[in-house]
């Protein structure tokens, strides 16, 4: 037996402890003495979860601020795991407790119940399709498909001439991952007679690569592409709808985050997503929507990346000017579901009333709410409205962030209706607004940051406001040796 295994019957025993101290009239020399104590117990259990600044306790206990919200804004990645009931918390918050003047009893009686963010990027549960070259994009389409029937195969909808065969209702259902319908096929392919199948280069989509144009950044192509699934509703997206989402991975292909494509060799996403990362440790990937499938209509493309950049003033604590900026070792092939979407011009009262007045939506393949137990495979879609800084601020302070939170301006919030927000998972991910008298072409208003709960009503989300550190976008860009200006 180990040194930790000693330990672990004590493990129920410090989550009760710690929920306990919340009852008691605690004072931080008491909680001073109690940190080396539950550092002990919770590191045989942390699984290095935690930083060295921080330690796994209850989440109640951690769930005490200051005034910038740190310690209670949830970033929109996956939690670490530090055991049931247990979160990775700031020592030094614990011991500056009641330097925070918290209320304990107060902030009981309040709404909202944070689920507390992390520094540190996680891989997801997602089940991702992999390819063995990262460096190259997917050019043939998997040969090995399965039989649904009688002289009848799983095959990508473009390939079967008819694209209406057995409409029976196998579209019906919402796929969740590794989920197929009721015929075994995956929700981007048909049950195909053999008869009605085609080569690949015999198809259209062959036939649209080879005819693309690019007519500038920030088209969509509404509706997507070739098809659109039966039975789907808005909440989810269409192949090549939005081309610009790009999927971060590590270099065994798990998926990270979500990010934006600016330029044919720039992705823009959060810095708290790639806190941890560097250059070598990251994959982008381009032209995809659903994570799970290699059978799309077009191949994505991966890139590795040359250089990362994060906000110089980036702060890990409350999350202010929580941007990146990847410049890619060599450029995506632009192409129909591969394009970069427009920047807005630097912050002013017009950009911003441009934007609340602007459909907007966001996208990403994490939960859907929060409760949610798996992560979306398919790219979804979720219009949210633009919120007013004095508004969110003052819907925010009615959270357990409390009346004395303030909204820093690197911030832009959109949300706060009920049944529709970015959730764990969508961090880094794209929140996008039409142009200005347009109705398919859009420019990047944010980047999915942290928010409390998620997709309940009057709790807006918190995204980096991408006008407001336009002039940082810019510097970073001419010292790469870039420029954005033949985009437009």
């Amino acid at each position: 037996m180990n040194f930790c295994d000693w330990f672990s019957p004590l493990q129920p025993l410090s989550l009760s402890l710690s929920v306990s101290l919340l009852q008691i009239e605690m004072r931080a020399e008491l909680l001073v003495v109690l940190l080396p104590l539950f550092s002990l117990l919770t590191a045989c259990w942390a699984e290095r979860s935690c930083s060295d600044l921080e330690i796994c306790i209850a989440k109640k206990l951690c769930d005490q601020t200051d005034d910038s919200g740190r310690g209670l804004i949830g970033t929109r990645i996956l939690d670490r795991s530090c055991g049931r009931g247990l979160v990775c918390c700031e020592k030094l918050q614990l011991e500056n407790f009641y330097a925070a003047e918290a209320d304990i009893e107060y902030r009981s009686q309040r709404r909202g119940n944070p689920w507390v963010g992390t520094t540190a990027a996680t891989t997801t549960e997602i089940a991702v399709a992999k390819h063995n070259e990262p460096e190259t994009e997917r050019d043939t389409e998997p040969e090995d498909y399965k039989s649904c029937g009688e002289q009848q195969l799983c095959v990508p909808r473009h390939l079967c001439t008819t694209g209406t065969v057995n409409q029976d209702g196998r579209y019906v259902i919402k796929p969740r991952i590794n989920e197929e319908s009721n015929f075994g096929c995956r929700s981007v392919e048909v049950c195909c007679p053999t008869s009605e199948q085609i080569e690949e280069g015999q198809s259209r989509t062959q036939r649209k690569l080879k005819e693309f144009e690019y007519r500038g950044c920030g088209y969509s192509n509404p509706k997507g592409l070739y098809y659109k699934l039966d039975g789907y509703n808005d909440s989810e997206s269409t192949f090549a709808e939005f081309p610009w989402m790009v999927a971060l991975m590590d270099m065994e292909g798990n998926y990270i985050c979500g990010g934006s494509l600016i330029h044919p060799q720039m992705v823009l996403t959060s810095a708290h997503n790639v806190a941890n990362h560097s250059e070598d440790s990251l994959l982008a990937r381009a032209g995809d929507w659903d994570l799970n499938s290699q059978r799309e209509p077009h191949p994505y493309q991966m890139r590795r990346i040359g250089q990362l950049h994060r906000h110089e003033e980036y702060n890990k604590l409350n999350f202010y000017n929580d941007m990146a900026l990847l410049i890619l070792e060599r450029p995506f092939k632009l192409a129909p579901h591969i394009q970069p979407i427009c920047l807005p011009s630097a912050e002013t009262s017009r950009v911003l009333e441009d934007m609340r007045r602007a459909q907007c939506l966001a996208t990403g393949w994490g939960h859907t709410n929060s409760s949610a137990k798996s992560m979306e495979h398919l790219l979804k879609r979720i219009e949210l409205p633009v919120v007013e800084h004095e508004d969110c601020q003052r819907l925010l302070r009615r959270t357990i962030l409390g009346r004395r939170f303030r909204l820093h301006d690197s911030f832009l919030c959109a949300g706060g209706v009920e049944g529709k927000d970015t959730c764990k998972g969508d961090g880094g991910s794209p929140l996008f607004c039409t142009l200005p008298g347009q109705t398919d072409r859009y420019q990047l208003a944010g980047i999915v940051s942290w928010g409390i709960e998620c997709a309940e009503k009057d709790f807006p989300a918190a995204y980096t406001n991408v006008a407001h550190l336009r002039d940082w976008i810019n510097e970073m860009v001419i010292q790469a040796g870039f420029s954005l200006n033949d985009l437009a």
